[in-house]
């Protein structure tokens, strides 16, 4: 009856233990007594898809990466604007001299040149007497207006020539009378000119152009009509110049 009793006290003791263990966690958290620890429960149903959270802050720059090689080469673009001109640079090295060129064709003749512009001829002498010229002598002009090279020699009443070429000669003579003037050339009468007046004033003029060597001589004289003078307010000048030199 002991052992029995023993036995029954055991079983009761027992079925306290799985009591216990079954209501844990109802147990306060005072109570020391822990039963054994039960079986895992199931896997619970998936939970709904979160909110993506907020952007994180930029990360630091990673390192370089490897050298790749390079692609092929792309097609050539269009021609773009056309810039600005740059300054100029600064003027390069001389260049090597090259070959002589072949001898062109001779070119048409120029025209003259200036040389002859420097040669001078002129004169234009006046009379300073009311005195009638002498017949078939040379008249002389002893007032000089202008005499360049000295070619007019005033003793004589002739121009002589120094620079051979083409002259022009003229005369303007006042009148109060006939007068008759040729122009000589050395001894040769070229041309005469006559003007007939009475007791009035009267101007008469001729000219000529005569080509001259050196040393050819030209004056003037008169005929018989030989009313010329030569005062002031009724001048009689004898005129001369190069045109062409030779």
């Amino acid at each position: 009856m002991a052992m029995s009793h023993r036995m029954n006290h055991v079983g009761l003791v027992l079925l306290l233990l799985v009591a216990a263990s079954s209501t844990q966690d109802t147990c306060p958290a005072s109570s020391r007594i822990h039963g054994i620890p039960g079986q895992p429960g199931r896997p619970g149903a998936s939970g709904a898809n979160g909110k993506d959270g907020a952007p994180g802050k930029k990360g630091n720059p990673g390192p370089p990466g490897s050298a790749a090689m390079a692609g092929v080469k792309g097609e050539k673009g269009e021609q773009g604007f056309e810039g600005m001109t740059g300054k100029v640079g600064p003027e390069g090295d001389r260049g090597v001299q090259g070959e002589k060129g072949a001898v062109g064709e001779k070119g048409a003749r120029g025209d003259v040149g200036d040389h002859t512009s420097t040669l001078k001829a002129a004169f234009s002498m006046a009379r300073s007497t009311n005195m009638s010229p002498r017949k078939n002598i040379p008249i002389k002009f002893d007032k000089v207006i202008s005499n360049e090279q000295r070619r007019y020699i005033t003793r004589m009443g002739k121009f002589q020539c120094d620079i051979p070429g083409l002259y022009y000669f003229v005369y303007h003579a006042t009148s109060k009378g006939n007068l008759c003037v040729n122009i000589i050339l050395n001894q040769e009468k070229k041309v005469g000119f006559c003007d007939q007046v009475y007791n009035s004033f009267q101007v008469s003029s001729g000219g000529v152009i005569l080509q001259l060597r050196r040393n050819d001589e030209v004056h003037l004289q008169t005929t018989d009509s030989n009313s010329m003078l030569g005062v002031e307010g009724a001048d009689s000048v004898f005129n001369g110049f190069l045109i062409f030199p030779d």
